[in-house]
């Protein structure tokens, strides 16, 4: 709800020992931001250029990136290996990479120097974008507090910025729509420019990266019901309803066991939200009437009773027919218990929102087709030109981890086995699907020598009494900056990798994430400190305390950290960049076609070889279908591969299922790694 305060009379109200010029307080704290951390990166920029192989990008995944952009400016096509078409990456971080490596025709470093420059503006600017959106609702101390944060803080770096993948522009460009949403109007229709303006936003953040669709989804709905209270339930019982599905079949089968249900599972989460949503707007569950307790629990249980009891029959008739690989019966109930106190929950906590405003369908309807339309377009443009190039709707990687998913024992991740990882409470990676907060949880878990449940039981707690100080004041602050919907996107993500063992996730495709703590936590942070405030030297501890924090906590670590990472000294001529580059260079002939199970960073750096990609993610859809059928072997001999390089363990295992073996002869070894003639 918009604010009915006066700007006078909220400037007169203001503790008068610190009363700021918050416009020119603000502009001087973003070219601080901007000054400080460009400075870091510039020095990492112009450090030595091996540090750049071994110390920043080091990341296979982001040289798939480097080497399709340096290929296509070469004139290669969109290639990883200027043979085989690829589509396995993000579109929009692509179109970054294109013209930065055309610069790798002078030097291969240089490009990762401009890239280090990119990178932090990029983290630079959404850094800002999260003061400017934390600063709209709550206290200055909190919106520095967030913005320096994200752009200080080690995890977050290490993590979205210095991987050199799509993360940060994906961050970037959520912030940049989060900040969009909360400038609208609550009770003027939104102008052509501004749906324009906020599908366009929506549309850079998916092709930043893909996952992000249930986002952007669910922003679209954020945006057309505002100013009505419907939103935020809207919001919270998709992410209940959805979590719901996959929980109660987990409970009833166990894992890995669930996983043989998981299409079971998805499906359920599907037909829920087709039948609950509509259930529940109809019988009023939307709006905020004044009833008694009782009346508000009746009308829960019978239409949570409708809407689980319809999707239960749906489900039964589905297994009956035969389109459903199983699914426990019991599961059902569970769901129905489960749908019911979480919503009862949800119901309480919103009662201290304002009053009902009628729901203008016409103007929902209008600014729904601009939005959906839009982004829909944007989709169906990419899809079609995807199977046009490539002959694959979407990217080839997201299949090729899917089908790993599938297979019992892959090299690259087994199903996920306790419930702490399918949540993403795991501190290993792929299985941290919340971010730094989650290496605090196991941290104190691992100090008090306790259980991971009771700790995270206890953070919650904490964090919802913080909250409950003042409700109208986090109510009014999570609305304000979207929190809703970032955690409901944030839940769907999730339930999408995980609930369909999904191999091979990593802690960098947790954006909306990262992003929701950040924001939960400067609203903490305020609600703490807002009663000190109405004392000088309250209001003295909370800017000292945001001092420390911000400088001493944040940012001179992060500074004293990158320093050592990336010394400065005389270029080491005569160094390779890798130490495998040699090896390889010395037992191959000039042109040679050689195989790598990942071989992103390699194929970057060597020189006169070409790698060809074996585990599929930066390679051709055909070869995907040939490796899935059995015939991947064949496949590359068909295109004249020479050499594999690679664990011969791992081509034992799928999903190479040893279909390599009578292709080739061990030639020379390297670590772990054999060199093998492909005989053809």
């Amino acid at each position: 709800m918009p604010n009915k305060i006066s700007p006078s009379l909220q400037e007169k109200n203001k503790p008068k020992l610190l009363q700021l010029d918050e416009k020119r307080f603000s502009s001087a704290f973003e070219i601080a931001l901007v000054l400080i951390i460009m400075g870091i990166y510039l020095y990492a920029a112009l450090s030595e250029g091996h540090n750049f192989a071994g110390q920043w990008f080091i990341r296979d995944d982001a040289f798939y990136y480097f080497k399709v952009a340096q290929n296509i400016t070469d004139g290669h096509g969109v290639t990883f290996d200027g043979i085989n078409p690829t589509n396995g990456y993000h579109p929009l971080w692509m179109l970054v990479c294109i013209p930065v490596f055309a610069l790798a025709r002078f030097d291969l470093i240089l490009p990762l120097r401009v890239l280090v420059v990119i990178s932090g503006m990029i983290s630079a600017t959404t850094g800002i974008l999260l003061f400017r959106l934390v600063k709209r609702t709550l206290s200055m101390p909190a919106a520095i507090l967030a913005g320096s944060y994200w752009v200080f803080d080690r995890t977050i770096h290490y993590n979205v910025t210095m991987f050199g993948l799509e993360t940060g522009l994906t961050a970037l460009m959520m912030c940049a729509l989060l900040l969009a949403m909360a400038d609208l109007k609550t009770n003027q229709p939104l102008t052509w420019r501004q749906i324009l303006t906020i599908s366009v936003l929506a549309v850079g953040m998916v092709y930043s990266r893909l996952d992000t669709i249930f986002l952007a989804l669910l922003a679209g709905a954020w945006v057309l019901l505002r100013g009505t209270p419907i939103r935020t339930r809207l919001m919270l019982d998709v992410g209940i309803i959805v979590s719901a599905a996959f929980l109660s079949v987990v409970s009833r089968t166990g894992l890995p066991a669930y996983f043989s249900y998981s299409r079971s599972a998805v499906i359920f989460a599907v037909i829920g939200l087709m039948v609950q949503i509509p259930i529940y707007y109809f019988s009023g569950m939307y709006s905020y009437k004044d009833e008694v307790p009782w009346k508000q629990i009746v009308r829960l249980a019978w239409t949570t009773a409708l809407g689980t009891g319809l999707t239960s029959l749906i489900m039964v008739g589905l297994l009956a027919a035969g389109h459903l690989p199983g699914l426990p019966r019991s599961a059902l109930l569970l769901y129905m218990v489960i749908v019911f106190f979480a919503v009862r929950v949800i119901r309480l906590a919103a009662r201290t929102h304002p009053a009902q405003a009628r729901l203008n369908w016409r103007q929902v309807i209008h600014e729904g087709a601009g939005y959906y339309g839009i982004l829909g377009g944007a989709l169906a443009i990419y899809m079609t030109y995807n199977k046009i190039a490539f002959g694959t709707f979407m990217p080839v990687s997201g299949q090729i981890k899917a089908w790993w998913g599938s297979l019992q024992g892959s090299a690259y991740g087994n199903p996920i086995g306790n419930l702490a990882g399918l949540l993403g409470l795991e501190r290993e990676e792929g299985l941290n699907a919340w971010g730094p907060i989650i290496y605090l949880i196991n941290d104190l878990k691992d100090w008090l020598g306790t259980n991971l449940w009771l700790v995270t039981s206890l953070m919650l707690i904490a964090v919802l009494l913080i909250l409950f100080t003042r409700p109208k004041r986090a109510a009014r602050g999570a609305v304000s900056m979207a929190l809703p919907v970032l955690l409901t996107g944030s839940l769907v993500q999730l339930c999408y990798y995980n609930g369909q063992g999904y191999a091979g996730a990593k802690d960098w495709y947790w954006v909306s994430q990262m992003i929701f703590f950040p924001l939960l936590g400067a609203l903490c942070f305020d609600l703490i400190l807002r009663p000190m405030r109405r004392f000088k030297w309250g209001q003295i501890l909370g800017w000292g305390i945001t001092t420390a924090l911000c400088i001493g906590y944040y940012a001179l670590p992060f500074g004293y950290v990158i320093v050592n990472r990336m010394p400065w000294g005389p270029e080491r001529v005569d160094q390779p960049y890798m130490d495998v580059i040699p090896f390889l260079e010395s037992n191959t002939e000039e042109g040679a076609l050689i195989g790598m199970t990942g071989g992103g960073n390699v194929g970057y750096f060597i020189h006169g070889r070409t790698i060809i990609n074996m585990d599929g993610l930066i390679n051709s859809y055909a070869y995907f279908q040939a490796l899935r059928a059995g015939q991947g072997d064949e496949y590359l001999a068909s295109i004249g591969m020479d050499y594999i390089f690679a664990n011969p363990d791992i081509l034992l295992n799928p999903p190479y299922y040893g279909q390599f073996d009578e292709w080739s002869k061990k030639v020379a070894q390297f670590g772990k790694k054999d060199l093998m003639k492909y005989d053809q």
